[in-house]
């Protein structure tokens, strides 16, 4: 979904973005600009993370930035890890000089890291933020595009004896084909030393699954900015990581090895089981033809093995739901179940009938939500990852309330990401956007209209019906979005904004994003961007 005009260059292709929340409660949000944020709002280390492509391919970038929170927008201190099909480029230490921040009244800004590499880079993002602690980046310079989150890290994390759960993506670098998406889940439990036990990991790589495997490694946590470690062993392949942990619930991987370029979001497991009640999902991959896709709807879950009275919208590089007209959602059902029987790891069997992403998955509930892969095996397979997590009422879009919102685009031409903020009436949303066109950074105003629909669901429409977004509500706070324009596919999450200077407006949010690997068609000069602050 374009919300300016599209300016198409021959350049990559790349699939969609999904995000996930855990379970978010009632919220005392004051909606910008009554708000006003400004630089001081942003204060402390924040972890952060973005995956999208650069003229090689698949693009991970991960790392934290220490903010001053003082009127001038200084970044005093971080770390960055730079990974793709090139190889892996890190942890490099962010020189201070070249390095700011600027916050806008409503939320939205840009940070700019200066890296001391040869030569020295400098990457942009543009972000907006939800409260003090929490935001929506895109990589916004002419180096690259990627979309992520970032989250204060309120300080230096220790972890201890707990169960996790992981979802990443990316691409494989070396085979004849040249690199291939590939997507993991899976779950582990640290020891009191960081030794991973009764570890089981699911690969899919280029529609190949390998499911349910044992895995073991070890996990680390760094000081501050500085980043741990991990490895993860199993028979598909042994792979490390630097690891940038926000809190011990939520740590952020992302492959430093060169073997692939992987960057994903390591979750706690309170418990090992599939929630019951409505299950809002989110979904992205490469369908059987290699196409970018994207699906998003809701599903009921009995909590033991059923899911039933499912509903998916789905746009097949660029066709929505089938070319219905008007749009109609596909109806699919289910069963789920605890694989192995012991479930120690929290692991699950889901078979999904009449559901236009795929048979067969691996699922893994967490605090940030059930993590899901396609693991279909033979002729039609596709590479699928994504996310369900439980509805609450009230939810959808509210009206007089400022949000964020990150979209992440893609067609056979290029990616898409895009950062905004928007602010609400009962019918209209205008606001401020920021979008990278396959490395054409540019930003501009928008307007459109809402149409809210039955269980939390509606439509956003912008800039006068061309381009637009079915939403759906996980509760009155998040809502996740699928892209309806006919020129690319489009996934991504409205958030609602709390007051600037409040680091909890919503409890326990945490977001992650699952995207599938990005596959270069054509090779572009990376340039360097310029410092905006």
């Amino acid at each position: 979904m374009s919300l300016l005009h599209r300016v198409v260059l021959p350049t990559l292709a790349v699939v969609g973005l999904g995000f996930l929340i855990a379970c978010s409660s009632s919220n005392n949000n004051t909606p910008p600009p009554s708000g006003g944020f400004s630089n001081t709002d942003f204060n402390g280390t924040y972890t952060f993370s973005s995956s999208g492509s650069d003229s090689s391919g698949a693009l991970s970038i991960a790392g934290t930035i220490t903010a001053c929170g003082c009127s001038n927008g200084q970044i005093t201190a971080g770390t960055v890890d730079l990974a793709d099909s090139s190889g892996a480029t890190g942890p490099v230490t962010i020189t201070a000089t070249g390095s700011g921040y600027k916050v806008n009244t409503n939320g939205t800004g840009t940070f700019t890291v200066s890296l001391p590499l040869n030569p020295t880079v400098q990457y942009q993002f543009a972000f907006v933020l939800t409260d003090a602690a929490h935001g929506l980046v895109s990589e916004y310079d002419e180096n690259g595009t990627g979309s992520g989150t970032i989250d204060l890290q309120p300080s230096a994390v220790t972890l201890s004896s707990a169960s996790y759960a992981f979802s990443m993506s990316g691409a494989a670098n070396s085979t004849s084909a040249g690199p291939q998406p590939l997507g993991t889940v899976g779950g582990f439990t640290l020891n009191s030393s960081g030794g991973i036990t009764a570890g089981l990991a699911d690969f899919n790589f280029g529609a190949t699954p390998s499911a349910g495997l044992t895995l073991s490694g070890a996990v680390s946590t760094g000081t501050g900015t500085a980043p741990g470690t991990a490895t993860l062993s199993s028979s598909f392949a042994t792979l490390t990581f630097d690891v940038y942990a926000i809190d011990a619930t939520h740590l952020k991987f992302i492959e430093n090895d060169s073997k692939a370029v992987l960057v994903g979001d390591v979750f706690s497991q309170p418990t090992a089981t599939i929630p019951s009640g409505t299950l809002a999902f989110t979904m992205a991959g490469l369908d059987s033809s290699s196409d970018p896709m994207g699906l998003a709807g809701t599903v009921a879950s009995d909590g033991s093995s059923n899911l039933s009275n499912g509903s998916v919208d789905v746009n097949d590089a660029g066709t929505v739901d089938g070319g219905t007209n008007p749009p109609t959602p596909a109806s699919f059902n289910g069963t789920f179940v605890a694989q192995p029987g012991s479930n120690t790891n929290g692991r699950f069997f889901v078979d999904l009938t009449n559901f236009p992403g795929g048979t067969d998955f691996a699922a893994y509930p967490s605090s940030g939500g059930v993590l899901m892969l396609e693991i279909d095996s033979g002729l039609g397979a596709g590479v699928t990852s994504g996310v369900a997590l439980t509805q609450n009422s009230p939810a959808g879009l509210v009206a007089s309330q400022g949000y964020g919102m990150n979209l992440t685009g893609a067609s056979t031409s290029g990616e898409l990401d895009q950062i905004a903020q928007f602010n609400t009436t009962s019918t209209k949303a205008s606001g401020q956007l920021y979008q990278n066109n396959s490395g054409t950074p540019t930003s501009n105003s928008f307007s459109g209209t809402i149409t809210a629909g039955t269980g939390g669901a509606g439509q956003i429409i912008f800039n006068g019906n061309s381009e637009g977004a079915f939403y759906y509500g996980v509760d009155s706070a998040t809502s996740l979005a699928l892209g309806i324009d006919s020129s690319d596919v489009s996934l991504g999450l409205f958030q609602q904004q709390g007051s600037p200077s409040s680091t909890a407006d919503v409890a326990q949010r945490h977001l992650a994003m699952i995207k599938a690997a990005a596959k270069a068609r054509a090779n572009k000069k990376k340039k360097a961007a310029a410092v905006a602050k």
